[in-house]
């Protein structure tokens, strides 16, 4: 069976692909949302107890305390200066991809 074709200039990619997919995103939302739980407990434990670092064996964790970071306003910066914004933006390349979401 092919899973990924073409039929009519449209692309069919077989049923079973599908599901695959859409059981693999939800399972992975999952554990997102369980790291996530995790991470905070984790985090939560570290501050209170001013711990900076934990290992255990090839899991390691450190601890980032809160700080502020300094950025720059791309969109304030095009409109009112948009001489400057021209001469120190650059163009990079992005590789091609696809997005798959299951709702």
């Amino acid at each position: 069976m092919e899973l990924v074709k073409v039929e009519n200039g449209q692309v069919v990619v077989a049923q079973e692909i599908v599901n695959q997919i859409v059981n693999f995103k939800k399972e992975m939302l999952k554990m997102e949302l369980l790291e996530k739980q995790l991470k905070e407990e984790i985090k939560e434990a570290m501050e209170k107890n001013n711990v900076t670092s934990l290992e255990f064996g090839e899991l390691k964790i450190k601890y980032r305390s809160a700080t502020t970071r300094t950025s720059l306003d791309s969109k304030k910066l095009k409109e009112e200066l948009p001489d400057i914004y021209e001469e120190y933006s650059k163009t990079t390349e992005v590789a091609s991809s696809i997005s798959i979401s299951v709702e």
